[in-house]
Protein backbone atom coordinates (compact mmCIF):
# COMPACT_ATOMS: atom_id res chain seq x y z
CA UNK A 1 0.00 0.00 0.00
CA UNK A 2 1.31 3.43 -0.92
CA UNK A 3 0.42 6.59 1.00
CA UNK A 4 1.09 10.28 0.32
CA UNK A 5 2.32 12.49 3.15
CA UNK A 6 2.16 16.27 2.89
CA UNK A 7 5.20 18.31 3.92
CA UNK A 8 6.35 21.88 3.77
CA UNK A 9 7.72 22.60 0.29
CA UNK A 10 11.49 22.21 0.33
CA UNK A 11 11.46 19.99 3.42
CA UNK A 12 10.55 16.72 1.68
CA UNK A 13 13.99 15.11 2.06
CA UNK A 14 14.29 16.14 5.72
CA UNK A 15 10.88 14.69 6.57
CA UNK A 16 11.71 11.47 4.69
CA UNK A 17 15.01 11.08 6.59
CA UNK A 18 13.36 11.60 9.97
CA UNK A 19 10.50 9.21 9.19
CA UNK A 20 12.98 6.58 7.92
CA UNK A 21 14.99 6.83 11.13
CA UNK A 22 11.84 6.73 13.32
CA UNK A 23 10.23 3.74 11.62
CA UNK A 24 13.53 1.82 11.62
CA UNK A 25 13.71 2.14 15.41
CA UNK A 26 10.01 1.46 16.02
CA UNK A 27 9.51 -1.57 13.77
CA UNK A 28 6.60 -0.11 11.76
CA UNK A 29 6.11 -1.96 8.45
CA UNK A 30 7.40 0.77 6.12
CA UNK A 31 9.31 -0.79 3.24
CA UNK A 32 10.23 2.33 1.23
CA UNK A 33 10.01 6.12 1.15
CA UNK A 34 10.09 8.05 -2.13
CA UNK A 35 10.80 11.78 -2.53
CA UNK A 36 9.85 12.63 -6.13
CA UNK A 37 11.62 15.77 -7.40
CA UNK A 38 8.61 16.84 -9.44
CA UNK A 39 6.06 16.39 -6.64
CA UNK A 40 6.85 19.28 -4.35
CA UNK A 41 5.35 19.21 -0.87
CA UNK A 42 4.75 15.45 -0.80
CA UNK A 43 6.57 12.22 -0.08
CA UNK A 44 5.31 8.72 -0.84
CA UNK A 45 5.51 5.93 1.74
CA UNK A 46 5.10 2.23 0.95
CA UNK A 47 3.86 0.20 3.89
CA UNK A 48 2.69 -3.34 4.49
CA UNK A 49 0.06 -2.04 6.93
CA UNK A 50 -2.19 0.99 7.13
CA UNK A 51 -0.24 4.00 8.36
CA UNK A 52 -1.29 5.25 11.78
CA UNK A 53 -0.54 8.96 11.65
CA UNK A 54 -1.07 9.14 15.44
CA UNK A 55 2.02 6.99 15.94
CA UNK A 56 4.91 9.00 17.44
CA UNK A 57 7.14 7.87 14.54
CA UNK A 58 5.07 10.15 12.27
CA UNK A 59 5.16 13.19 14.54
CA UNK A 60 7.98 15.00 12.76
CA UNK A 61 8.74 18.68 12.09
CA UNK A 62 7.68 20.09 8.71
CA UNK A 63 5.07 17.36 8.17
CA UNK A 64 1.56 18.67 7.53
CA UNK A 65 -0.40 15.40 7.47
CA UNK A 66 -1.36 12.66 5.05
CA UNK A 67 -3.75 12.18 2.17
CA UNK A 68 -6.66 9.90 3.11
CA UNK A 69 -6.55 6.44 1.57
CA UNK A 70 -3.91 4.69 -0.42
CA UNK A 71 -2.49 5.81 -3.76
CA UNK A 72 -2.94 3.45 -6.74
CA UNK A 73 0.32 2.23 -8.28
CA UNK A 74 -0.65 3.65 -11.69
CA UNK A 75 -0.57 7.19 -10.29
CA UNK A 76 3.02 6.97 -9.07
CA UNK A 77 4.48 4.86 -11.89
CA UNK A 78 5.92 7.99 -13.57
CA UNK A 79 7.86 8.92 -10.42
CA UNK A 80 9.55 5.51 -10.24
CA UNK A 81 10.99 5.63 -13.76
CA UNK A 82 10.83 9.27 -14.86
CA UNK A 83 11.11 10.22 -18.51
CA UNK A 84 14.31 12.14 -19.30
CA UNK A 85 13.70 15.90 -19.23
CA UNK A 86 14.95 16.55 -22.74
CA UNK A 87 13.10 13.66 -24.39
CA UNK A 88 10.00 15.75 -25.11
CA UNK A 89 11.87 18.91 -26.14
CA UNK A 90 13.06 19.36 -29.71
CA UNK A 91 14.58 22.10 -31.86
CA UNK A 92 11.98 24.80 -32.50
CA UNK A 93 9.90 24.05 -29.37
CA UNK A 94 8.67 26.92 -27.21
CA UNK A 95 9.67 26.64 -23.55
CA UNK A 96 9.45 28.69 -20.38
CA UNK A 97 12.45 29.17 -18.12
CA UNK A 98 11.51 28.05 -14.60
CA UNK A 99 14.67 29.14 -12.77
CA UNK A 100 17.72 31.32 -13.13
CA UNK A 101 18.03 34.98 -14.14
CA UNK A 102 15.52 34.65 -17.01
CA UNK A 103 12.85 32.90 -14.91
CA UNK A 104 9.38 33.35 -16.42
CA UNK A 105 10.68 34.24 -19.91
CA UNK A 106 9.55 32.31 -22.96
CA UNK A 107 12.16 31.08 -25.42
CA UNK A 108 12.60 29.06 -28.59
CA UNK A 109 14.89 26.01 -28.56
CA UNK A 110 17.80 26.48 -30.97
CA UNK A 111 19.97 23.48 -30.09
CA UNK A 112 19.98 20.55 -27.65
CA UNK A 113 23.13 18.91 -26.26
CA UNK A 114 21.79 15.71 -24.71
CA UNK A 115 25.20 14.53 -23.50
CA UNK A 116 25.54 17.61 -21.25
CA UNK A 117 21.75 18.02 -20.79
CA UNK A 118 22.11 21.62 -22.02
CA UNK A 119 19.65 23.55 -24.15
CA UNK A 120 20.52 26.62 -26.21
CA UNK A 121 17.59 29.03 -26.35
CA UNK A 122 16.68 32.37 -27.93
CA UNK A 123 14.50 34.56 -25.76
CA UNK A 124 11.32 35.42 -27.65
CA UNK A 125 10.70 38.86 -26.17
CA UNK A 126 14.33 40.04 -26.37
CA UNK A 127 15.05 42.97 -28.69
CA UNK A 128 18.15 41.22 -30.03
CA UNK A 129 18.26 37.41 -30.34
CA UNK A 130 20.95 36.29 -27.91
CA UNK A 131 21.62 32.57 -27.42
CA UNK A 132 21.26 31.50 -23.80
CA UNK A 133 22.49 28.09 -22.61
CA UNK A 134 20.70 26.49 -19.65
CA UNK A 135 20.40 23.03 -18.11
CA UNK A 136 17.44 20.92 -19.23
CA UNK A 137 15.87 20.97 -15.76
CA UNK A 138 15.54 24.78 -15.91
CA UNK A 139 12.89 24.71 -18.66
CA UNK A 140 9.27 23.65 -19.00
CA UNK A 141 7.82 22.72 -22.40
CA UNK A 142 4.97 24.98 -23.47
CA UNK A 143 4.55 24.08 -27.13
CA UNK A 144 6.19 21.42 -29.27
CA UNK A 145 7.53 22.36 -32.68
CA UNK A 146 4.79 22.42 -35.29
CA UNK A 147 5.21 19.40 -37.58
Amino acid sequence: MIYAIRTLVGQEKNVARIIARNVKNSGIGVSSILVPESLRGYILVESTTKLDMQNPAFKVPHMKGSIEGEIPYGEIKNFLNPEPILSSVQKGSIVELISGPFKGEKAKVVRIDESKEDVVLELIEAAVPIPVTVKGDQIRLIQKEAD
